[in-house]
């Protein structure tokens, strides 16, 4: 086959570095970004909102090719049911002319060269490492070396089978060795396999494991627990998203300036007059103007800016002027508080990277006493940079695991940046507290298990979120208008994002931008941004919030106290609310259509439901 291919989105999530990715039957390891190509392989990506969080490390996106793996190398013949081992070795063996890589087939004389599928577990721990499963020892469980003599590892020759009894479970999968030993699969998914941890991650250096919840045996490696191939638990990323909101503001007039050698002099001399001044700096501002007039010409911005920068820096230390070090973690929540007041500015927006135009919503369906203002936004860039992953178990316990996967840090993280178009949607704050106020006691019943049951697994910290009953509504919300404009405006759902704005009830702000997701040509059509003209998105919120009212799931959707990932849904499944795991930010939970559109009564089962915010556009 010629080389692997995955669209550029993609690499960041869900085939991320440490993940497992199938393409055309056959499954790949991504491998660290220590064993990517360098060079013209990796553009460089800038975007203000990350600049002080990632000094002196920088973002890089593969243009060309990122380093893989085939892996689990134990593969099986769907014909004559053989176990073989297919390593890197092999495919170099069998690279064809023209350096594609080969399909891995059965050399079977019966099965016709077959192509051999890819076992389908693997083995991992809370740790992050990931390791194939001691298929050898499956088969010799139940061992008599006196009925059956002893079995070399080298000389093994396995097979897997499946009986079909059991109705296809794990005890109807056999691993049969040549020596006649046998054994099933009962039991593999109860608990920790035998086999140890040895910290590996393919075609890596392997490193140490130790379980430090081990009282008994501290110095013990983490268990090894068996997970499908193609689990969503066996790789969480770790991802940073910020849309480029700064175009060509003040701060990136400032540090074009700084850039400048003459400017830096005549800081330097600057600063000198005014230590003689006494640190008076009125001499030395009037002194530097010629030489600022000049770098402000060539530097492209205004003598206004300059100055200001001059009195700035000339009031403060070099140390202080110089680069920053790393400002530690950044997380999700505060890049959404730098961006709610761009896309909700009165005035819009009109960047290189960023063209937001604000409109006022009509009186129609009331939806002028819910929204403050519609914002068709024509052009966005959004970065996505991967920080690292964790396996099986998202805890701040568990290490994050590093692009580099153990190598040494390189001073770059993967990113991938996209192009598109959108709709944002700032709410009310009045009508919101106005909401909240008249249905407490049922809003409150609603949502607080929820809420608390989020926290416990420390959601809102991971996913960038302030976790309260008013982004159980936006982000409810936020899936119907989804799901109603990819009917109206041509997009494919999965190719449309949501980005949920919502402050603490102490401060409080609401906002939801849907754009598009894609970085190919899906990504800008001119569609989606036209829909924010609130004619066309008055009747869409509408649809929306009309079709939320009912579901064919209902009553049992509705009434269920419970549902979905954790038990963190209310009233919402596939049928009325879920939507791609692209296109949620959030993996699908803390949703309840009720809070959207509720109309107070009780339901079947006697539970007063709260007054949806949305309640009064479908009295209109």
């Amino acid at each position: 086959m010629p080389k692997p291919t995955i669209r550029s989105a993609q690499l960041i999530s869900p085939f991320g570095v440490g993940s497992l990715c199938e393409i055309d039957g056959q499954s790949f390891f991504v491998r660290g970004t220590g064993s990517w190509a360098k060079g013209y392989n990796l553009e460089k990506i800038e975007v203000g909102s990350l600049t002080d969080w990632l000094r002196p490390r920088q973002l890089r996106k593969p243009t060309e090719s990122v380093a893989i793996l085939r892996f689990p190398h134990w593969h099986f013949c769907p014909e004559c049911r053989k176990m073989t081992r297919w390593t890197a070795e092999k495919d170099k063996q069998n690279l064809k002319d023209d350096g594609s890589l080969p399909k891995p087939t059965c050399d079977g004389g019966k099965c016709k060269n077959a192509r051999l599928v890819p076992m389908r577990f693997v083995a991992a721990c809370d740790n992050g490492h990931i390791d194939e499963i001691d298929w050898h020892w499956w088969a010799h469980r139940s061992h008599e070396p006196a009925k059956h003599g002893a079995c070399s590892r080298q000389t093994a020759r396995l097979h897997f089978e499946v009986t079909g009894k059991s109705g296809g479970d794990f005890s109807s999968m056999v691993i049969r060795c040549s020596c006649g030993s046998s054994g099933n699969l009962e039991g593999i998914a109860d608990g920790p396999l035998p086999q140890k941890c040895r910290g590996y991650q393919p075609g890596e250096q392997s490193s140490t494991c130790v379980d430090r919840d081990n009282k008994k045996n501290p110095g013990a490696p983490k268990p090894l627990y068996m997970e499908p191939r193609g689990s969503s638990s066996l790789h969480y990323a770790s991802v940073i998203s910020a849309l480029d909101i700064d175009g060509d503001t003040e701060k990136d007039s400032w540090e074009k300036l700084r850039a400048d050698a003459i400017y830096q002099s005549t800081l330097q001399t600057a600063r000198m007059l005014a230590d003689l001044q006494g640190g008076d700096t009125t001499m030395a501002i009037q002194a530097s103007r010629p030489n600022l007039e000049a770098r402000a010409i060539d530097v492209g911005i205004t003598l206004e800016d300059a100055l200001a920068c001059f009195k700035a820096d000339l009031g403060t230390s070099p140390a202080e002027t110089g680069p920053t070090p790393p400002a530690g973690e950044i997380s999700q929540q505060s890049i959404l508080d730098q961006e709610f007041p761009v896309l909700a500015n009165p005035k819009g927006q009109n960047s290189r990277w960023l063209i937001a135009r604000p409109e006022k919503p009509t009186s129609r369906f009331g939806l002028d006493e819910l929204f403050e203002r519609f914002v068709r936004v024509e052009r966005l860039r959004e970065v996505r940079a991967f920080r690292g992953f964790q396996r099986r178990n998202v805890s701040e316990k568990h290490a994050m695991i590093s692009p580099s996967l153990g190598r040494q840090q390189p001073d770059w993280l993967p990113a991938m940046m996209v192009l598109g178009e959108g709709v944002f949607l700032e709410f009310s704050n009045s009508a919101i507290a106005g909401w909240r106020k008249e249905n407490e006691e049922q809003i409150e019943e609603f949502t607080q298990s929820h809420l608390v049951g989020a926290e416990a697994l420390g959601l809102p910290v991971r996913m960038g979120f302030n976790a309260n009953p008013t982004f159980i509504m936006v982000h409810s919300f936020a899936h119907l208008l989804l799901n109603q404009l990819s009917f109206d405006c041509g997009y494919s759902s999965t190719s449309l994002r949501e980005r949920i704005y919502c402050g603490t009830d102490s401060e409080p702000y609401a906002g939801l931008l849907i754009y598009t997701a894609d970085s190919d040509a899906e990504g800008s059509m001119g569609g989606l941004s036209e829909m924010g003209a609130p004619e066309r998105l008055e009747d869409v919120i509408y649809r929306a919030v009309s079709r939320s009212q009912w579901c064919s799931g209902d009553p049992v959707c509705r009434e269920l106290d419970a549902q979905g990932v954790d038990g963190l849904n209310r009233a919402a499944c596939h049928a009325c609310s879920l939507v791609a795991e692209t296109s949620c930010t959030f993996s699908n939970v803390l949703l309840d259509r009720v809070l959207v559109s509720g109309d107070g009564r009780k339901n079947g089962r006697g539970v007063r439901e709260p007054v949806g915010y949305f309640s009064k556009v479908l009295e209109v």
